[in-house]
């Protein structure tokens, strides 16, 4: 209880092989963008997982398809202990509502020593995986958002360790293709992977001390989504379906009036409908909550559903798909050969749509655009504007040598290791 806790996964380690270690801090979307890659990579390093956050575990579990995927890629995972150096994390929570910041600095330090203890962890993975050799460890793998404690706690004990960021998800964040020559830096120890190079004046800032490297977008390659596709069989509507990529509401983020006028729009139109139902799936961060239902339940349970159930699987197999504003699931639904139909901004605060902005999707402004893209899709009208939006996407954005070129690079990176 006191120690984390040691799953072994489905491939076998090997002693002669180095050592790639990639931490999962908050969702299992962390995982979906480098799968593909460490699928590849497998072949020549031992992949070991570290999930931080219990939550992050349990709703990978809940994806069948990725959680089963991951488990092949990995010889060993790890959740992190909600329990390990408990005393000292209440101690300092405590001593900080108080402003005792030399009694805080002492406990957050004993936090960092005793709860990121990679002689500890060595350890206990050892007593799983009897010829494992945490000294192999050379590459450190992470989503790009914020660093781990652990990555300054493996930097401390190796100097030469190579961290590699990539992206949690396959959002786009610039429309201006820049050209960059992906020529490895072996000097460098931090590197970021980009799906885009329009990326670039976004990260480049926030970024400045890593390698940028360009390397497109691995989990739409034609190998993996088969792989995925193969993986799992859902069992198709009767009726015409929606599929609709969601957001549960939050205060914080979502005018609650808007919110629930959009999620009325939804269901006031299939109700007007013959044989056409509403699949729902929710946001790892946001899961169905108390608003949504509120409006939902008042609807015969006949016209919806939610599903947990792998995106992409969901995009191929359900008839339509409508994202929410500005969101990176309306590539899910080109990549599968589905034009996304995308609803308008409900945020406190004005925002882009990039996807909009590129042409890649149907844009709704409002409640009766909404109505006239979903009319045109279903009766099958402006099939040239459909194809133009197909086209671009696969011409721009879906090449089939990611997996490849980005196994290349990290393969190269790693032959600067001792």
């Amino acid at each position: 209880m006191f120690n984390h806790a040691i799953f072994r996964g489905k491939t076998r380690y090997n002693k002669n092989k180095n050592t790639i270690l990639v931490l999962i801090r908050k969702q299992p979307g962390e995982l979906d963008w480098i799968l593909p890659v460490l699928d590849k990579l497998k072949e020549n390093f031992n992949i070991i997982a570290i999930f931080e956050k219990k939550v992050a575990l349990k709703l990978l579990k809940e994806n069948e398809i990725l959680f089963s995927l991951f488990q092949k890629v990995v010889f060993c995972y790890v959740q992190s202990s909600i329990v390990k150096s408990i005393f000292y994390r209440v101690s300092n929570k405590l001593v900080s509502l108080l402003k005792l910041k030399t009694l805080s600095n002492f406990f957050q330090n004993k936090v960092y020593e005793n709860y990121y203890d990679i002689t500890n962890l060595n350890y206990q993975i050892k007593k799983k995986i009897y010829n494992f050799d945490i000294k192999k460890l050379k590459l450190l793998m992470q989503d790009f958002t914020d660093n781990s404690p652990w990555v300054k706690k493996f930097s401390e004990k190796n100097y030469k360790l190579k961290i590699i960021s990539y992206p949690h998800a396959t959002h786009i964040y610039g429309n201006k293709e820049i050209k960059i020559k992906n020529k490895v830096k072996f000097n460098n120890s931090s590197y970021l992977l980009l799906s885009s190079s329009s990326d670039l004046f976004y990260f480049k800032s926030r970024f400045n001390q890593s390698y940028i490297i360009a390397c497109g977008f691995p989990k739409y390659e034609k190998s993996w989504l088969k792989k995925l596709e193969s993986s799992y069989r859902i069992k198709k509507e009767k009726k015409k379906s929606i599929f609709i990529s969601f957001k549960g509401y939050e205060k914080e983020k979502y005018n609650k009036d808007k919110y629930i006028n959009q999620v009325k729009s939804l269901f006031d139109y299939v109700q007007n409908q013959k044989n056409l139902i509403l699949i729902f799936k929710f946001h790892p961060n946001a899961q169905e909550e108390n608003v949504f239902l509120s409006v939902a339940n008042k609807y015969p349970k006949h016209l919806w559903k939610i599903t947990k159930v792998h995106q992409h699987i969901a995009a191929k197999n359900y008839s339509f798909f409508v994202n929410f504003y500005n969101s990176a699931s309306a590539l899910e639904a080109l990549a599968c050969g589905k034009v996304p139909i995308e609803l308008w901004g409900v945020r406190h605060k004005k925002e882009q749509s990039i996807y909009k902005n590129l042409k890649l999707c149907l844009a709704s402004k409002n409640k009766l655009n909404l109505y006239k893209n979903l009319n045109e899709i279903l009766y099958n009208k402006n099939l040239n504007i459909q194809k133009k939006i197909l086209n671009k996407f696969n011409q721009r954005y879906k090449k089939n040598n990611s997996i490849n070129n980005t196994n290349k690079i990290i393969l190269k990176i790693s032959k600067t290791l001792t």
